[in-house]
């Protein structure tokens, strides 16, 4: 079945992504995005591959630790593109200064549009449906 091979390729994708992203390697990390992403914000702000780039070393710069994980909730397929609708859950400790600690969890909801290119699949539309912030202990 072509989409169970497409899904344990795009959870291969993530597993990269994550383990990118909590070794605080934003090169690593925004590998799994296109040059021509348009990443939607849950504000409606429309940004591009660069200011996400941004926006993650920023992130990672106070990161000290981070765990994620999702469940798919729907996946469709096409030629060469794959559009899934995910349901993450992160809890991510920062620091800031070297004293001041701060646990954040995040629950957000996401439309994912993949693309297959030649060095395997890419991400080129996110739309975050839903994105709740809260601090924890």
């Amino acid at each position: 079945d072509d989409k169970a091979v497409i899904a344990v390729q795009l959870d291969a994708e993530h597993e990269k992504a994550k383990r990118s992203y909590q070794a605080r390697d934003v090169g690593g990390y925004m590998a799994i995005f296109t040059a021509d992403l348009r990443y939607r914000q849950p504000n409606g702000r429309t940004i591009g591959h660069e200011e996400l780039a941004r926006d993650v070393a920023s992130q990672l710069a106070s990161v000290e630790s981070a765990e994620s994980s999702y469940m798919r909730e729907s996946l469709e397929v096409g030629p060469n593109r794959a559009t899934e609708i995910l349901r993450q859950t992160a809890t991510v400790k920062t620091r800031r200064f070297f004293l001041f600690r701060h646990t954040w969890h995040v629950e957000r909801r996401g439309r994912y549009e993949w693309v297959k290119h030649a060095e395997g699949w890419r991400i080129r539309e996110v739309e975050v449906l839903l994105e709740k912030v809260g601090a924890g202990s």
